[in-house]
């Protein structure tokens, strides 16, 4: 078995600097207001 059974090892190295950039569909398409008694307007954003 392994000599130091308290170390993780892994297939891949784990790159931990790469973060994935998150945005806002909202300020991505400008709207600054969200109506959220519009059905019409939250269907499309329904999954």
């Amino acid at each position: 078995m392994a000599e130091n059974s308290s170390e993780i090892r892994y297939l891949t190295p784990i790159n931990i600097e790469i973060k994935k950039e998150k945005y806002c569909r909202f300020l991505k398409s400008g709207i600054k207001y969200v109506d959220y008694k519009d059905p019409d307007f939250l269907l499309k954003f329904v999954n």
